[in-house]
């Protein structure tokens, strides 16, 4: 199977550098949330679980296994082998984070159809991955976030499939005013639900010094995406730093949900 190349642009090898955190948070007891850095394998993915019993941990961290398994081994075998049809509109790297976050959904799907503890369990994801022919990609699903900061400017890369994104996309409600809508955090897409769930693909180009942030909503719930972007610029290439001061600063406002963020930085190649 031979896909086509939507990216009509010459991409640069580029090293990574990421660093990134999760934390349970002020409320919650248990920390549901998981992440995944591969600067090797160039994919970083934040999934953020739900469903009680700790089932929610189990569907992220089913999320993030599956994800790391399909990126690191499956991906490489010829794609007759992959277990999806694919749709040839979609560049190399987008068909590989599809199918990763297919594997992933149908897993935890099977498990919640035979684990009663597990039943009804779900998790949104967001992955991104560089790949030499397409660029830097991202699949996501859920209300997980990717932003952008170039240039010391911020930019949301996702749009969230929740009910207050819904509302904000709609233009009934700026996204402050969605936010406080009632049942405004339902998620209205997420891994484990159904067999097969549609997953939003998009790629970008990538400029050195580019640096991406992937987060669970317990972050952007607590930080306006100007906050985000302060402390970023902040602490610039020391990422370690930016991670703690994003979650931490979440905390301080208020902590409501697990904080996850994991931060990466486009630096040069290693010669």
């Amino acid at each position: 199977m031979s896909l086509s190349k939507a990216v009509p642009m010459e991409v640069q090898s580029f090293s990574f550098r990421s660093a990134g955190r999760t934390d349970v948070g002020l409320v919650r007891r248990q920390n549901e949330d998981s992440l995944l850095m591969n600067d090797t394998g160039h994919f970083w993915a934040v999934a953020d679980g739900m469903g009680g019993h700790a089932s929610g941990q189990v569907a992220s961290a089913l999320a993030i296994e599956h994800i790391e398994d399909f990126l690191t081994r499956w991906c490489h075998e010829p794609m007759e082998k992959w277990p999806f049809d694919l749709d040839t509109n979609l560049t190399t790297g987008e068909a590989a984070i599809w199918s990763a976050i297919q594997v992933a959904n149908l897993r935890i799907y099977n498990r919640s159809q035979v684990d009663e503890t597990c039943e009804g369990m779900g998790t949104t994801v967001v992955l991104i991955h560089f790949d030499a022919d397409s660029g830097l990609c991202i699949g996501h699903a859920g209300d997980s976030r990717c932003y952008r900061i170039r240039g010391g400017m911020i930019e949301k890369l996702t749009e969230d499939h929740s009910l207050a994104g819904q509302l904000t996309r709609s233009k009934l409600l700026t996204e402050y005013e969605a936010r406080q809508h009632a049942g405004a955090n339902v998620v209205l897409r997420a891994l484990g639900i159904e067999d097969r769930i549609p997953v939003e693909t998009n790629y970008f180009n990538v400029q050195l010094h580019d640096t991406y942030l992937l987060c669970s909503d317990g972050l952007t719930d607590q930080l306006r995406d100007f906050e985000i972007e302060d402390i970023v610029n902040e602490f610039g290439s020391d990422l370690d730093s930016a991670v703690e001061a994003l979650v931490d600063q979440a905390n301080i406002n208020g902590g409501h949900d697990n904080i996850t963020a994991v931060v990466v930085r486009v630096e040069a190649p290693i010669l």
